[in-house]
């Protein structure tokens, strides 16, 4: 199956662990010789020749002649034979690859700077920071021994990996006199770790037209992506839920969905159907448009924008209150795992005021995400730090609308997106997001009157689902 052929429907971030090192190291480099020096040596290596011969084929005067080959041989390169004649030293002979090649002598030199390597597999990853935050996304667990003895790993794998260091443009090498050949490692000096920071990987997964599971990908930023790949399916596997084939069954009905059933086969969905019934759907039919993926995948995305622009209207005067448009995002360990979720909130707030000399705000996006309770302190903590550039709009809800397996967008009254989060471990890795966009007024009706109800329901006798702005939690 070519990979024209296959479909994304969930888009991850992981997070690999990167150590930055200060790295002092020495060099030996190799470089051209003067050229009297070169040409010298070079007649004298095709064979051992009196003084008064050098002198003739270079056109020198004696006196010229014998200040050069005593400089050389003060320099270790010649020596005098008992016939009277000049030969190349061993040294001298160590500048040749072979007889007619150009002499070069080795250099040593010094270098050294900040080098990052991540902590699975130890590529080098270069020499920048990453500037990347520990959110969103799923951090990659790597063993406490590698991080205790990431100075010494380090160590080795720029030994090992030096020419591919430099190969890959992390570390340069300034030549000299266009010398031939690569430098190589001589000593290492020292390793000193500077910090720690995130490396962000971003996968997506796929299925194919039969709706089966694709291979992931490698990532080009790494050298060798094996020993990642086996920390990804680790983390893969800890933010998995059971099957939850009943719940969400049980949750389209609720919503009176009668058409996404139908594109559940017993794998995972009909990639062919839904593609042909989006090929169907448009703008100008309110009914609905199939969804593959969370609403905030990029294709999704560009479709919520349209339907955006479309069906919300300004507000008729200053007094009319705007409406909320609300984003309920479900309890899947997978949600918002990726930065393009910030960049789309970003992108309502934006699109919440129009531009111009008298501004008016067209509706108040707000995102409810799920937490146990409000004494949930590592979820709470979690979404601040995703959410803190966008932290006025971002609210805690009690997790558990339609079993948490359900995400919804909603403009009231006007039009819905919902996405039924499908969990399937035993044959998809990540859960499969599969719903509709629909501007049809029975069931943006019955969408609202769901989420109203949860949100301003209580849990017991008197705790509001609705925490309010997280960031006063």
């Amino acid at each position: 199956m070519s990979q024209e052929m296959n479909v994304a429907y969930h888009e991850v971030d992981f997070l690999l662990p990167v150590h930055r090192f200060n790295i002092r190291f020495s060099y030996v480099t190799k470089k051209g010789l003067p050229f009297v020096r070169e040409f010298v040596l070079r007649l004298v290596h095709v064979s051992p020749m009196m003084p008064a011969d050098i002198a003739n084929y270079f056109g020198l005067a004696k006196r010229e002649a014998d200040e050069a080959i005593s400089d050389l041989v003060d320099k270790g390169d010649l020596q005098f034979l008992e016939n009277g004649q000049i030969d190349l030293t061993a040294q001298a002979r160590g500048y040749f690859v072979q007889l007619g090649s150009t002499p070069h002598v080795s250099t040593l030199m010094e270098s050294g700077g900040a080098f990052a390597f991540e902590l699975a597999s130890f590529n080098c990853v270069g020499r920048k920071r990453t500037n990347e935050s520990w959110v969103p996304g799923l951090r990659l667990e790597v063993p406490n021994e590698t991080i205790a003895n990431s100075e010494r790993l380090a160590k080795r794998k720029f030994q090992e990996n030096f020419h591919k260091i430099q190969e890959q443009g992390f570390w340069e090498h300034k030549s000299v006199n266009d010398e031939p050949g690569r430098p190589s490692i001589y000593t290492m000096e020292s390793v000193r770790k500077l910090g720690q920071e995130p490396l962000r990987l971003t996968s997506r997964f796929a299925i194919d037209l039969d709706g089966m599971q694709v291979e992931r990908a490698d990532y080009d930023v790494l050298e060798d992506s094996s020993t990642v790949q086996e920390l990804v399916t680790d983390a893969l596997a800890s933010a998995q839920k059971p099957t939850n084939f009943e719940e969400i069954t049980r949750a389209m009905a609720i919503l009176e969905d009668r058409d996404t059933p139908v594109l559940l086969n017993d794998s995972s969905i009909d990639i062919a159907k839904l593609m042909l019934d989006q090929q169907e759907g448009s703008l100008d039919d309110p009914v609905r448009i199939p969804l593959l993926g969370p609403i905030y995948s990029k294709e999704n995305w560009e479709l919520i924008v349209r339907y955006l622009d479309r069906h919300v209207d300004s507000p008729k005067s200053s007094d009319e209150s705007p409406p909320d448009l609300l984003w309920l995002a479900p309890a899947d360990g997978f949600w918002g795992q990726t930065v393009r979720t910030s960049a789309c909130l970003d992108s309502l707030i934006d699109r919440a005021v129009t531009k111009g000399k008298k501004p008016a705000r067209l509706y108040t996006p707000k995102l409810f995400v799920p937490v146990q309770d409000a004494k949930d302190r590592l979820a709470i903590n979690r979404w601040k730090q995703q959410f803190s550039k966008q932290s006025s709009v971002v609210f805690g809800l009690v997790e558990g609308f339609l079993d948490g397996n359900v995400e919804v967008l909603l403009y009231p009254k006007r039009w819905a997106a919902v996405s039924y989060h499908v969990s399937r471990p035993e044959s998809l890795p990540v859960t499969l997001p599969v719903g509709f966009i629909t501007a049809d007024p029975e069931s943006v009706r019955v969408i609202t009157g769901l989420v109203d109800d949860y949100i301003k329901s209580v849990v017991g006798f008197e705790d509001p689902r609705d925490l309010g702005l997280l960031r006063q939690l």
